[in-house]
């Protein structure tokens, strides 16, 4: 094969390695080490370390490729993090965070106790480590080609990455399991060691081993395109679901229990609809309820199409069956956005993701469902004589049921919403009933309300209501809990450690071009995690929107590259004040007032208006990018600055998502110091030395 051809396929197939890999971990890390999803963008962060790394490394004077041992290295550290199934990681109960016990754990007696920061400073550590190996061999190649066209094959292999990720995630069966991710993660790695006998052999034993035991540890275990599944059979003929192992949900047997079957048909004692709309249906058993209390129009959504054959297969009522019943596999907010349909009842059953987060932000998969704006646009789906019946798992005394409370009874204020409340630790403990049909609910002395009582005002008003720019539920108010805080201060230090280790040996490492790259990647990342975020309220938080979306974002990157390669950039300071004016309209973009639009126009609309910034970001990034000398070492400097970007996103927590393009801003502009780094040092040097005689 032709040299150059070889070199182009391998920059793409390493570059594709490298982005589909993080994405295994990103699925595959939360199913083995508990508590981990509660930090899942933890392993992207580390993987952004780990590849800077490895292309500094790559820069350096007389490297030799440290590839071929990678086979060796991966089988070592998935089998240390196969081993971490054994542990109970102790996650320490904050007042600050609503976090979900370890006692819903499928496994209660682990035989090893680990705390979490040692566990993350573990996780990070071995998988920023990992990827150097592979970030080496992407500096190596970068070297091979001028900056902007192997700027251009990395992104072509990332996108591929994605696809090729997202089209097994699509598959399902066998294709999603961790058995095919790795399985294709050792069949790329071998072509890179082709050339090598004994390291073939070695690699081809070491890949083989890996998938092995992946394998073993995975038997039993569904994986849907979210999180692995383990299922436990009762002799009452219902299931219990476990999440990543954490308890998640479970299939009733009503007949068995007719207390349960009690407690899940209150919401029709108040009142029977004609047509239901049921958001995070689940295996089925509001749906099963329903159909026993003969609503003739029911609509089920759930975001997990493997949670909903599952409910097919198992559930003994056959709910999804039932002629009555539409089932929609979609995120609830998306849903609602789709259509202008007006239901009778709307029930939001128990949505919780306590062992999902996204892969990118702080923002939990369900976060987006209880905020101030998705709830007016639940009552807006409601009929004249309509109500919503919201289920929630939460200790009744505990700040996070008051919070719920308050935030419904501020958009259904008239009347005020009907509570019940159990102290069962079972099932969900909380239940609200609000709407205009409420009123005549009120008003009927024939219904029998007892189970009920009704919010009285005022309210505890210590905690802040979530929004869509403050998204945040299980969180009591505007702060970082220390426990983030703390493992952000030390995998910041070992990022900082890292980072000073790798730049040491290399003169003038720190200068005005290194500060330009690594504003820009901190920058890039914030603007990359807004924009996801973004889109992912309008599109919905299914795993086909989130790989369309990562997807995008590196489609306009290559867009940009496309642009600057083919077009000479006379006057960047023009893109500049261009990227300055687009995050300004995000900035001050009223989502809401689009929200009445046409769906899917609105949404192409605001799509490419919420990506403007990425695209002038990409375009300034390529234009000093194309002058470099040193492509590998600033590959690796930009890379780091996009750890710190990631570690800055936590900083929402605090300020709201919309800020992030403060933040952002905060470091374009930095870059754009660097346009007047003459002058700028000129002045700096003279006030440092007018003083001096």
């Amino acid at each position: 094969m032709n040299s150059k051809i070889t070199k182009s396929l391998s920059l793409v197939l390493i570059s594709f390695l490298a982005l589909f890999l993080e994405l295994v971990l990103i699925r595959w890390l939360p199913a083995n080490i508990l508590s981990l999803a509660y930090f899942s963008n933890i392993v992207l962060i580390a993987s952004f370390l780990g590849l800077g790394l490895g292309a500094i490394l790559a820069s350096k004077k007389k490297q030799q490729d440290i590839f071929s041992w990678f086979p060796l290295v991966f089988l070592m550290i998935v089998t240390i993090f196969v081993l971490l199934r054994q542990f109970e990681v102790i996650l320490f109960q904050s007042n600050a965070e609503w976090l979900w016990s370890h006692h819903l754990s499928i496994f209660n007696n682990l035989p090893f106790r680990i705390g979490l920061l040692p566990t993350l400073i573990l996780v990070f550590s071995l998988t920023a480590g990992l990827f150097v190996f592979i970030g080496q061999k992407i500096g190596l190649l970068l070297t091979n080609f001028k900056p902007l066209k192997a700027y251009g094959l990395n992104l072509l292999g990332s996108i591929l990455g994605v696809i090729v990720f997202g089209f097994l995630s699509f598959m399902g069966s066998q294709f999603g399991s961790p058995v095919i991710w790795f399985g294709l993660v050792g069949l790329i790695t071998l072509w890179f060691l082709r050339n090598k006998r004994l390291f073939i052999l070695i690699g081809f034993i070491c890949a083989a081993t890996t998938v092995f035991i992946v394998y073993n540890f995975s038997k039993g275990e569904i994986w849907s395109p979210y999180y692995s599944i383990q299922i436990k059979n009762h002799d009452n003929g219902s299931f219990s679901l476990f999440v990543n192992r954490f308890f998640h949900q479970a299939i009733l047997n009503f007949e068995a229990d007719p207390r349960v079957k009690e407690k899940y048909s209150l919401p029709y004692t108040l009142k029977t609809p004609k047509k239901l709309l049921i958001l995070g249906a689940g295996t089925g058993n509001d749906v099963a309820i329903a159909v026993m209390h003969n609503v003739s129009e029911i609509e089920a959504v759930e975001i997990d199409p493997v949670i909903v054959k599952l409910g097919e297969d198992l559930h003994p009522d056959k709910p999804y069956q039932n002629s009555n019943v539409k089932v929609f596999i979609d995120d609830a907010r998306s849903f609602l956005k789709k259509n202008n349909k007006k239901y009778d009842m709307i029930i939001l059953s128990t949505l919780d993701s306590h062992a999902l987060l996204s892969a990118l932000s702080t923002v939990r998969l369900d976060n987006f469902v209880y905020t101030l704006e998705s709830l007016n646009d639940i009552k807006n789906h409601l009929t004249d004589d309509g109500i919503v019946v919201l289920m929630f798992s939460v200790t009744p005394n505990h700040w996070l049921s008051t919070k719920l409370i308050r935030t419904v009874a501020a958009v259904f204020d008239n009347p005020l919403p009907l509570v019940y409340f159990d102290n069962s630790p079972f099932l969900f403990n909380l239940a609200m009933v609000a709407g205009p049909g409420l009123n005549n609910i009120l008003a009927d002395e024939s219904i029998d309300k007892s189970s009920f009582l009704q919010v009285a005002q005022p309210v505890d008003k210590t905690t802040d209501l979530p929004t869509d720019d403050w998204p945040y539920l299980y969180l009591f108010n505007r702060t970082i809990p220390n426990h983030y805080l703390k493992a952000i201060v030390l995998l910041l230090l070992i990022s900082s450690i890292g980072i000073f280790l790798f730049c040491r040996q290399k003169r003038n490492m720190f200068n005005w071009q290194t500060i330009n790259f690594f504003s820009l990647g901190a920058a890039f990342l914030l603007l990359e995690t807004k924009t996801i975020t973004t889109l992912s309220l309008l599109f919905g938080s299914t795993w086909l929107v989130n790989a369309f979306v990562f997807g995008s974002v590196l489609l306009m990157i290559l867009l940009a590259n496309f642009l600057v390669s083919k077009r000479e950039i006379k006057n960047i300071k023009l893109i500049y004040l261009f990227l300055g004016l687009a995050l300004l309209l995000d900035f001050l973009l009223p989502i809401n007032y689009f929200l009445f639009w046409n769906f899917w126009f609105r949404s192409i609309f605001l799509s490419l208006l919420i990506s403007l910034p990425l695209f002038f970001g990409s375009i300034i990034f390529l234009y000093h990018f194309k002058t470099v000398q040193d492509i590998a070492a600033i590959y690796g400097i930009n890379l780091a600055g996009a750890v710190l970007g990631g570690f800055l996103e936590y900083s929402s927590m605090i300020i709201g998502l919309n800020n992030l393009y403060l933040l952002a801003a905060g470091f374009y502009f930095l870059s754009f110091l660097s346009l007047f780094k003459t002058k700028i040092s000129f002045w700096v040097n003279f006030l440092l030395t007018k003083d001096e005689p």
